[in-house]
């Protein structure tokens, strides 16, 4: 019988990961006091040092950097269309 895989909130993941980075508790320490294998919580600082990285590298953005980015590309496509539709009311004979 298939046994499921333990599902970690993210908030949970981020308290942990910091207690190790902060030098607070080993990950050892961790497993045995949460019932979280070591295995999981190493993996999830790994990641976080990976990502860390990134985020100073400026390669992950922040939600307004990406949401301001989004709103400037659909205004260039909005004014792309603009024009693509002029120029087809013009080709059609339709302009008035």
């Amino acid at each position: 019988m298939k046994k499921n895989k333990p599902h970690y909130s993210p908030e949970l993941k981020a308290e942990i990961v910091l207690e190790v980075l902060s030098g607070q508790k080993s990950p050892a320490q961790i497993s045995v006091e949460r019932d979280i294998h070591v295995t999981s919580i190493n993996g999830w600082v790994r990641e976080t040092r990976k990502q860390l990285s990134a985020i100073f590298k400026g390669e992950i953005q922040q939600p307004e950097q990406r949401q301001a980015q989004e709103i400037e590309r659909l205004h260039q496509k909005i004014g792309q269309l603009t024009v693509e539709i002029d120029f087809l009311k013009k080709a059609s004979g339709r302009w008035k």
